[in-house]
């Protein structure tokens, strides 16, 4: 295994070497199993095997498996390989898991690992990172890429030396030394950086999937996602799903799992938004006149216009208006026995000033509160103890 610091001779023997990895491979494939190679149709990508009970479930980036209901072919650097399908796909963040048919002999050892991590990465230009690409003659290629700036959701990294990401590397994923960091959605090559979702918001999605299976216990939860127009909603359904874990401390199972104790759903019947006074606006304008009139500061012109600069300075950063949600959710919790309860609710949610907010995220926050408002006292009333 080579370091990430390895310095590029170093990694350029270790490539050359193929007799060496394929001594090794059985270790190697022991502790980690290592990108698989994903086909569906002409679509080549790659993907990584997690382990949930029997099942191995694929994690590879949703447009490398776009076609729905067509099967995916799976190797692993060894020859083994898998048949399956797509279970889950969220089209906006580009990720989908695939389950493999049993009798599958691609290596599936990985364990779901832990991400909260992340949020305490300091990032920087000098952070080293690297992608992986295996190959089924044993072959290894670790891709060095550095730090070059993100969001809160993604990184933005750039490449270190000749040795690049291609598309086919789509859906492998990078890490910081054994820690994983994210997953390769896609390579800009005119300006040479490679998008990668960070590991933390997709273990916010899926990764109850794998908890679950651990330990359900008696907050086992079916969910059944959210719906619109009769038509289920991805990204909602992972932001309640989010605040279900996190917020209610439910643990998500599948509905044909035994453990559940109770049933949810979730159906948004209708949201608009409309425009509002900023009251904190109003109060800073208000709070500017005042200045010269404050008796501790009108003998000092320089302490009056220290205010009013203040003051100012917080108008610019401060909307005139805000936008608010109207939200009317309807919410049914089924226990496995007795009677459904359910809820219609309309909810006016104010959106956050914060600036530099994206659309999913505000809609990640209008959502969980409104659920939250509907389907906390419901939670709470024993129905899913």
């Amino acid at each position: 295994m080579v370091a990430p610091g390895l310095d590029a001779s170093r990694r350029r023997t270790y490539r050359r070497a193929p007799l060496l990895a394929l001594s090794l491979g059985a270790l190697a494939a022991a502790v980690h199993a290592g990108p698989l190679e994903l086909r569906q149709g002409s679509d080549v990508g790659a993907g990584t095997g997690f382990r949930r009970g029997e099942t191995c479930l694929v994690l590879t980036a949703a447009h490398v498996v776009k076609e729905p209901g067509v099967e995916v072919l799976v190797q692993d650097r060894t020859g083994g390989t898998g048949k399956g399908q797509v279970a889950y796909e969220n089209k906006e963040y580009d990720i989908a898991l695939v389950t493999l048919a049993p009798g599958f002999t691609a290596a599936c050892s990985e364990r779901w690992p832990e991400s909260e991590w992340l949020v305490q990465v300091r990032w920087n230009t000098a952070l080293m990172l690297e992608a992986r690409r295996h190959y089924p003659d044993g072959r290894d290629t670790r891709i060095l890429l550095r730090w070059a700036g993100g969001t809160a959701d993604t990184l933005s990294l750039a490449h270190t030396d000749r040795t690049g990401i291609r598309s086919s590397d789509s859906g492998a994923l990078v890490y910081q030394g054994e820690r994983i960091v994210g997953l390769v959605r896609s390579v800009d090559t005119a300006a040479d950086r490679v998008d990668v979702l960070r590991f933390d918001v997709i273990d916010r999605m899926v990764g109850d999937r794998f908890r679950g299976v651990r330990s359900a216990g008696a907050n086992a939860v079916a969910f059944e996602g959210v719906f619109f127009h009769g038509r289920p909603h991805a990204n909602w359904t992972t932001y309640v799903g989010a605040w279900l874990t996190e917020g209610a401390g439910k643990t998500l199972v599948d509905v044909a799992s035994p453990q559940w104790r109770c049933r949810v759903r979730a159906e948004v019947i209708d949201w608009s938004q409309r425009g509002a006074e900023n009251p904190r606006y109003a109060e800073l304008q208000q709070s500017l006149g005042t200045c010269k009139n404050n008796p501790l500061l009108r003998r000092s012109a320089t302490a009056i216009k220290m205010c009013e600069d203040g003051l100012r300075n917080q108008l610019k950063d401060t909307p005139r208006q805000l936008r608010v949600h109207a939200v009317q959710l309807k919410v049914d919790v089924a226990p496995r026995s007795g009677a459904v309860l359910n809820r219609l609710r309309s909810v006016e949610i104010a959106e956050d000033a914060a600036p530099g907010l994206s659309r999913p995220q505000v809609e990640l926050r209008v959502l969980q509160s409104v659920f939250r408002d509907v389907a906390a006292e419901m939670l709470s009333s024993g129905a899913c103890s």
